[in-house]
């Protein structure tokens, strides 16, 4: 249990009778511990601008299941799961009781379609199959050149921009540079260096403006021209188009009868497959990719480099041991998941911890709070990478999710994290310009507010 137990016992449910009112409005079944509706009502605006502390402070408050008033908006029961089990429960024990059907999911798709990470299960387990050849080690193995080149190229920039001396760089937008780079030439054969500036801009809209719509209690149509919609429609055009061109260049160039495939994309566009995808469908998949393969390994990379640079003596230890990288990758995971929260849609009742929770409800788990579960962690809100020097624990670790919709690129990403951060960490220096504690966007990813500025400076062997 978390740090307060809350409600005692087995399953607690208060139906509610007709016209009588819960704390949870009219007609709301209570069967977890959490707060009231008012209390709810009277902190949107504290809410929406800080998520994390909110569910920090729930959690706290209320225990390992949490359950959120959401009237008077037509929303579905919703609960927020924190204990290391009961995450693992919803995520592979009773996994087949759980849909994605959320807003989170559904919003997400109106960028990047029906690709992957928002499908359903039954489509994704035929998908995650077929492109699982993509994300076996041998290609793993063969994704090492592309991040190679790619660090190549950063250092000749950044030998540039230090010429005369150390200078101040945004860490966050190069690391976003960097991953689309990789992200493009490692699952597409697809050179995107000329492109990153648009489509890192065009994907970072993107984002926001679903952001703003999951919080938006009555978001207009797509097509309504609001000036929310028109910069998410154009973003969106940028990110076709970038598509559409990576498609044409494969179908110039498709792979010889015989030959073992180079990439994804020879995957996604290969006839012989017992399902073949349709257009939309390699679509959906590029796009997914695109968007969700390059903004999680970057928002990872710019927080790694926050941490090290907050901790100078665990920088010196990697610049000493670039075999660390992947311990400094993981720790930095636990701190900063990219994606911090993950819903499901309970197709059926299930027990959790204990508690009733309905069909149709929505099902919040947060690695963010789960990572600083002191029962699991030691010191959890410490910067301590030895920490995985054994490995990863069972349970309380799902940076990459858990169960049947575990991260399909989960391996690739952590060697592409690790061999940026040993090669990088050999080669230049990155201190903060303060010492002030970084302030947190909680969007679609997690990402430091207004950029991470440091200063770089060449290392002279």
């Amino acid at each position: 249990m978390g740090p307060h137990h809350g409600w005692m016992g087995n399953a607690m449910t208060r139906s509610v009778p007709s016209g009588e009112r819960s704390r949870h409005g009219w007609g709301a079944p209570v069967t977890a511990p959490g707060p009231a509706l008012r209390a709810m009502a009277t902190r949107v605006r504290a809410i929406q601008h800080n998520p994390l502390n909110f569910l920090m402070e729930s959690w706290r408050q209320y225990g390992d299941v949490v359950q959120f008033p959401f009237p008077p908006f037509p929303l579905p029961t919703t609960y927020m799961v924190s204990s290391p089990q009961g995450a693992r429960d919803v995520l592979l024990q009773h996994h087949r009781l759980m849909s994605k059907r959320t807003l989170q999911y559904s919003t997400l798709s109106l960028v990047t379609g029906e690709g992957l990470l928002t499908a359903e299960t039954d489509a994704c387990k035929t998908t995650r199959r077929q492109l699982a050849p993509a994300f076996h080690q041998d290609m793993i193995g063969l994704a090492t050149k592309p991040v190679t080149d790619a660090l190549t190229r950063l250092d000749k920039y950044w030998a540039q921009l230090t010429a005369a001396g150390p200078t101040l760089i945004d860490v966050d937008q190069s690391m976003m540079n960097l991953a689309l780079e990789i992200t493009g030439a490692t699952l597409f054969s697809a050179d995107l260096t000329e492109q990153v500036d648009h489509l890192t801009t065009a994907t970072l809209d993107a984002l926001h403006c679903l952001v703003q719509r999951v919080r938006n209690p009555l978001p207009m149509p797509l097509a309504v021209p609001t000036p929310g919609n028109l910069r998410m429609r154009s973003a969106i055009r940028q990110l076709d188009l970038a598509v559409d061109a990576i498609i044409e260049q494969r179908r110039a160039d498709p792979l010889p009868a015989g030959q073992p495939i180079r990439d994804m994309l020879d995957v996604l566009m290969d006839p012989t497959l017992t399902q073949p995808f349709s257009s939309k469908q390699i679509r959906d998949e590029v796009a997914t990719f695109i968007v969700a393969g390059h903004e999680t390994l970057a928002s990872a990379l710019t927080w790694a480099w926050y941490l090290l640079g907050a901790n100078p003596k665990e920088a010196e230890r990697l610049r000493e041991d670039p075999q660390r990288s992947s311990l400094v990758f993981d720790e930095t995971l636990r701190l900063y998941p990219p994606a911090w929260v993950i819903s499901r849609r309970t197709i059926e009742p299930v027990e959790i911890d204990g508690i009733h929770i309905p069909a149709n409800a929505i099902v919040i788990v947060s690695p963010w709070i789960i990572h600083r579960n002191p029962a699991v962690w030691h010191s959890p809100e410490s910067f301590i990478p030895d920490r995985f020097a054994q490995g990863q624990p069972a349970l309380g670790y799902l940076p990459f999710g858990a169960g049947p919709r575990l991260c399909i690129g989960r391996d690739m990403a952590r060697m592409q994290g690790a061999h940026i951060l040993s090669h990088i960490a050999q080669h230049w220096k990155l201190e903060p310009t303060n010492h002030r504690q970084v302030p947190i966007e909680a969007s679609a990813t997690l990402r430091p507010q207004g950029g991470l500025p440091m200063l770089l400076q060449h290392i002279t062997h």
